[in-house]
């Protein structure tokens, strides 16, 4: 059975089954009943035959497709029926005379071989039967009385300058299980509402929708929320005003209304709520309407109510002025859509829930403001497990927790996801997760179909109601990859930080990014997949186009002049572009400058290497690999240090530029060897340095056999080790290069030093520090200090080793270079060790087990198994 949105009109004959009317009369009405709506209808512009309707009995149910405006229903159909009944009433016997009730909702039905089925068709019924409708008519000289659903209400009859909103009166109905409000009219009664019974002047409303049964989580939330009340209290302060904001399906309703039902006996005097609609299919409730139901609610009649939005406001704060009342202001589009609907009794408490951060309330009226975030991991899964059922997730808790976190934890996405899997009882939960993974097609999943149950629909809400410039930053956004993005990168894409800042913060206050740290920002996945997806639209895709390559030639100039900034010697394979490449963009110029922009952007660059890739960029691609390589190796990320590399060779393959393919071999294969792959990295090699021979390439040549000899060292082939230093030395030897041939001379001492030969290499490590210090280059002093260390401590002089080690030492920490830090703490200990000092080669073996396990590298192990032993044998 499909649902299908009706308007849906009840019409009910009052007195029927008088015993004064006979089998005759009563067939009589009925087929007069049925000429009189067709007449009205067809005159009031709604086709009868177009309608579906079904008899029962003493009166007709009818459903109007959706093609029909609702508004006829409310502005003609009660004046032609009330024309038709008193023409029809006037030539009647008194016992075929027509009264009629009417019940006018629009909502979701359902068709079975039984007829029309459905909540909102029950809801129709029920305020048909309501003893207010009843005694209205019973008590109105006029032939008809109307009662219209609050949606109905709020959405035809308030939006109908035709409908006269002056002769609606507030009720409430209680009949069965519903218990809710409707509005009644009497259309030819000459009698005002105002005088009908109590029912209509309720003392105190009662206004709160049901809460949710399935709320988990929020405890720090709602302890908030009830400290804040209980401070007010203790304090006899004024006016509580509590604003909740937060992204689009985080749960700000929910939480709002479970802590408005926990709290709601404190207020005797009532509950007053209304949904704002700020963010809604619908246009926005205007406080006018609202102020008028709320004055409705607490007894004021159609007639005393004044016309002026200010004289309302002024009315209802008159009216709580002695009573304590608990005010529920939903889905607020701003400060100013909720102001004249506070109120300024210290004994009343106001709750606003908005997507937008609502500052000025928080400075002008002194409002605390809860934020609202996903969802913890356990409070996620305890929600899929109230839904779908804890034995269900327990039977695969590995695919549960992937769920929950595909879904960002946003409470929304979790019941959307819950819906689906109890739709799908039969399908294991991985399945859903399977789907979920597709990063393109999530928004697809996350879609139950009705505008509230879309997360595209929800999203698209926030999305519309920013201003042109805040939607394109917002769609520009969607095409960098994450996960989260710096304010002068935003800069770039706008061409000014200062228009970024002012762009951002709009999207800060709608609640659509979040500043998690001073100066950066993100979304989560699921926001960012719907900026994704606005960026792909078709009419923004060479604005998406040029956002990329902005980004990447952002990205680019400042990884190189950072890596510029850590490693100052390095031999560039391209210029740097002169900086900054937007204006009020700091300049990165000293180490601990280059240091700390690697350090934020590490994750960023990762992804935008393959950004590149994929877009289609392979010079960018491996120029932000080869900029990313020096911090990637300090920092002991050799993961991603071998992962932007072996992305960058496929790049370069596809792209056919041998000499870029070159320079990746030469930087992939020494970090493939860390992670212990030695065979692939000499093969890498070998290609390279024949791509470098073809090329007349000899610097490019010189890299490549000195990576030889490290991968060789490493699998203990000395011999092979020092054929490559050699080869590196011969290529450099004559030129003018003093940094090549440093790392050359280093190379070459090591390697002879491994083959027993270290007096050999005493001297080219004296010359080759010698070539570094003249170019100032740091990291080259650091690793031939190191070299005659152990040269030093091979030849038996364990002093003087240890002055080396101390030296390349503090190099290493002034550089941050962490794994040669570890490396040189554990030589240090050997030659403390040699010295017959246990303790102190105990503290430094215990500094390097640190580092090393810090950087997850596989020598911890080793490390510590060492360290163990030593323990054990200083014990003894």
């Amino acid at each position: 059975m499909t649902a299908v949105h009706r308007t849906i009109l009840i019409v009910d004959v009052a007195g029927f089954t008088d015993p004064r009317r006979t089998s005759l009369n009563q067939v009589s009405i009925r087929r007069d009943l049925y000429r009189l709506l067709r007449l009205a209808c067809e005159r009031s512009g709604i086709p009868w035959e177009d309608c579906r309707h079904e008899d029962r009995g003493d009166g007709v149910l009818a459903l109007a497709p959706p093609e029909i405006p609702k508004a006829h229903f409310v502005d003609e159909l009660p004046r032609q029926l009330a024309s038709e009944l008193r023409a029809h009433n006037g030539t009647a016997a008194a016992e075929e005379q027509i009264r009629l009730r009417i019940a006018l909702h629009a909502g979701e039905v359902t068709y079975d071989e039984n007829g029309v089925v459905g909540s909102s068709v029950n809801l129709a019924f029920r305020l048909l039967d309501s003893a207010a409708l009843k005694e209205a008519l019973a008590g109105s000289s006029g032939t008809l009385a109307v009662i219209t659903s609050p949606w109905f209400y709020d959405e035809v009859v308030w939006q109908s300058p035709a409908a006269d909103r002056a002769r609606y009166t507030r009720v409430r109905v209680n009949v069965k299980e519903t218990d809710t409000v409707a509005w009644i009219c009497l259309p030819d009664s000459e009698e005002q509402l105002s005088a009908l019974p109590r029912e209509r002047q309720p003392g105190a409303p009662h206004q709160l929708p049901t809460g949710t049964r399935q709320f988990v989580g929020r405890e720090r939330e709602l302890a908030q929320l009830t400290g804040l009340l209980s401070q007010t209290t203790k304090n006899n302060g004024t006016v509580v005003i509590t604003a909740i904001d937060g992204t689009a399906g985080i749960g700000k309703t929910t939480l709002a209304l479970h802590w408005a039902h926990l709290v709601k006996d404190d207020f005797h005097d009532g509950q007053l709520y209304v949904n704002l609609r700020g963010f809604d299919p619908r246009e926005p409730m205007e406080a006018d309407q609202a102020l008028h139901g709320f004055l409705q609610a607490l007894g004021v009649g159609a007639d005393a109510i004044p016309s002026e939005v200010e004289a309302k406001s002024a009315l209802y704060r008159s009216l709580l002025a002695d009573r304590r009342m608990l005010i529920v202001l939903d889905n607020a589009r701003s400060a100013e859509h909720v102001r004249p609907l506070l109120p300024a009794s210290p004994s009343c408490t106001v709750l606003i829930t908005s997507r937008r951060r609502l500052d000025s309330l928080t400075v002008h009226e002194g409002a605390y403001r809860v934020v609202l975030d996903v969802l913890t991991g356990k409070d996620s899964l305890a929600l899929l497990s109230e839904r779908v059922g804890r034995a269900r997730l327990a039977a695969d808790p590995v695919a549960a927790a992937e769920l929950a976190e595909l879904c960002v934890r946003l409470p929304l996405a979790l019941s959307i996801v819950a819906a689906r899997a109890d739709r799908q009882a039969e399908s294991p939960i991985r399945e859903l997760v399977r789907e979920l993974r597709d990063e393109r097609g999530r928004l697809d999943s996350l879609d139950l179909g009705d505008t509230d149950l879309s997360l595209r629909t929800v999203f698209s809400w926030s999305y519309n109601e920013l201003s042109p410039d805040a939607a394109r930053l917002f769609r520009l956004l969607g095409a960098h990859p994450g996960p989260d993005v710096d304010l002068h990168a935003c800069g770039s894409l706008v061409g000014r930080t200062a228009r970024a800042r002012t762009l951002l913060g709009e999207l800060v206050r709608a609640n659509l990014i979040d500043e998690h740290r001073t100066g950066r920002f993100r979304f989560h996945d699921l926001l960012r997949a719907y900026a994704t997806e606005q960026a792909r639209q078709q009419p923004f895709a060479a604005e998406r186009a040029e956002a990329i390559e902005k980004i990447l030639k952002y990205y680019l100039e400042k990884a190189l002049h950072a890596d510029k900034a850590i490693q100052p010697c390095r031999d560039g394979v391209f210029q740097t572009a002169p900086f900054p490449s937007v204006p009020d963009d700091p300049e990165i110029v000293t180490y601990a400058d280059g240091i700390a922009w690697f350090a934020a952007e590490a994750t960023v660059l990762l992804e935008l290497v393959s950004l590149a890739a994929e877009e289609g960029f392979p010079a960018q691609t491996w120029r932000l690999a080869w900029a990313c390589t020096t911090y990637f190796r300090r920092s002991g990320r050799w993961q991603e240090r071998a992962l932007v590399h072996r992305t960058a060779l496929a790049a370069t393959r596809e792209s056919g530029d041998v000499a870029a393919q070159a320079t990746v071999l030469r930087h992939l294969a020494p970090a493939i060897a860390r992670l212990g792959d030695h065979d692939e990295a000499l093969t890498l090699l070998d290609e390279a340095i024949g791509m470098f021979r073809e090329q007349g390439n000899s610097n490019g040549a010189v890299a490549a056999h000195l990576a030889c000899t490290r991968v060789l060292e490493v699998q203990r082939n000395y011999a092979a080790a020092v054929v490559h230093a050699q080869r590196a030395w011969e290529l450099v030897r004559d030129g003018e290069n003093r940094l090549s041939k440093g790392d050359a001379l280093t190379a070459l001492s090591r390697q002879l030093a491994q083959v027993g030969k270290p007096a050999e290499g005493l001297p080219l490590c004296e010359e080759a520090l010698a070539h570094y210090a003249a170019v100032g280059h740091k990291e080259g002093e650091a690793d031939v200090l190191a070299n005659l260390g152990s040269i030093e401590q091979q030849l038996g002089r364990h002093e003087r080793a240890i002055e080396h080690y101390r030296r390349s030492l503090e190099i290493d920490q002034e550089l941050g270079d962490r794994y040669w830090e570890a490396y040189t703490l554990e030589h240090l200990a050997a030659a403390y060790l040699a010295l017959g000092d246990r303790l102190e080669a105990e503290q430094h073996l215990r500094k390097a087990l640190v580092i090393l396990m810090d950087l997850k590298h596989p020598d911890a192990e080793s490390l510590h198994a060492e360290l163990d032993k030593l323990r054990a044998s200083r014990e003894r």
